[in-house]
């Protein structure tokens, strides 16, 4: 019985090479007749038959381009919409995170244990989805938060990582102007030494 499988896997297998040298051989022999029509054929015959052969090789060719750049296309929109879905949920965090230090906001911050699940999902996520930029700053990030750096420039890195990942421009942002959005007052960033305190548990 294990015997069957190897052998129904060998015979498909020599069926395959056959059916590629009997497809090799059939376009070699037309390609063989052609020729000698064409040598044999009035100049204007052959020319006349060479352009059109031209054409539709040339529009062949020109669809199956097409064809390869659209289904290229779809590919790239799955994977930026998936991307866009990932990072949504790791800005939403921040913005709970940050809500802390802000009494006008009324998002419910995240328990420590919920930071932690969040987090171990947004690394294995981050390692299938994300692009070599993005998984860096999310390194930089981590490595920062454990190292009592502060977080809140290490996330306007990883921000500005996650725009260029989806296909958004930074051009004209200045330094740390994204991560400032989200402060009652964006002047006192350098000073928010409580709210670095309270990120930093995001990357554990």
């Amino acid at each position: 019985m294990g015997k069957s499988p190897k052998l129904a896997q060998a015979i498909g297998l020599i069926l395959g090479i056959g059916l590629i040298v009997g497809a090799g051989y059939l376009v070699w022999i037309i390609l063989a007749r052609l020729l000698i029509f064409l040598e044999s054929a009035n100049p204007s015959v052959s020319a006349a038959v060479v352009g059109a052969m031209a054409t539709v090789l040339v529009g062949v060719g020109g669809a199956l381009y097409t064809q390869a750049q659209i289904k290229k296309r779809e590919i790239e929109e799955a994977h930026r919409e998936r991307k866009v879905e990932l990072y949504k949920g790791f800005l939403d965090m921040v913005a709970r995170m940050m809500s802390e230090q802000n009494e006008n906001v009324s998002l419910e911050p995240p328990s420590q244990q919920e930071l932690v699940d969040f987090m171990v999902g947004f690394k294995t996520n981050v390692v299938l989805w994300g692009s070599p930029k993005v998984i860096n700053a999310q390194l930089n990030f981590q490595k920062v938060s454990e190292s009592g750096g502060n977080v809140l420039f290490a996330v306007d890195k990883l921000y500005k990582a996650i725009r260029e990942d989806i296909g958004l421009s930074n051009k004209g942002l200045d330094k740390r102007q994204l991560v400032k959005m989200y402060l009652r007052d964006p002047g006192e960033l350098d000073a928010m030494s409580a709210s670095n305190q309270a990120l930093q548990r995001t990357s554990r």
